[in-house]
């Protein structure tokens, strides 16, 4: 594959990120020269390359990987926001440490005043 030039390199950045997926306007911040409609075709000619479309595949699965927090990481956080905070921020936290650790669980509370035997009774009637 044959390297990325400059503007190129510009182009992608600005693509994916001042320019949030915006071609003309990536196509402005690089340095590109022209009125809108010249941009718009541009970008679409730069996005049509095979060597822009993977750099930019590249990017995105990269930064896909870096948004995701690992579980050490979100308990950190969660440690952190349960440390300080207010009384209710902490409480939920807490709650959601608890419930990532496995250290969370539902109790049921039964109220049962019928015994087995007068519920089996009640059924034959």
């Amino acid at each position: 594959m044959t390297k990325l030039t400059l503007k190129e390199q510009r182009f992608i950045d600005a693509y994916l990120g001042s320019a949030g997926g915006n071609g003309t306007a990536a196509c402005r911040l690089a340095g590109y020269q022209g009125n809108a409609k010249v941009l718009g075709v541009t970008s679409v000619r730069l996005l049509a390359k095979p060597r822009i479309q993977s750099a930019v595949a590249l990017r995105v699965r990269r930064q896909a990987k870096q948004a995701i927090l690992t579980a050490d990481e979100r308990d950190k956080i969660l440690s952190q926001i349960a440390g300080r905070g207010t009384e209710a921020g902490r409480i939920r936290a807490i709650a959601e440490l608890n419930k990532c650790s496995g250290r969370h669980s539902i109790k049921h509370v039964l109220d049962v005043t019928e015994t087995l035997s007068d519920i089996i009774a009640g059924s034959r009637k």
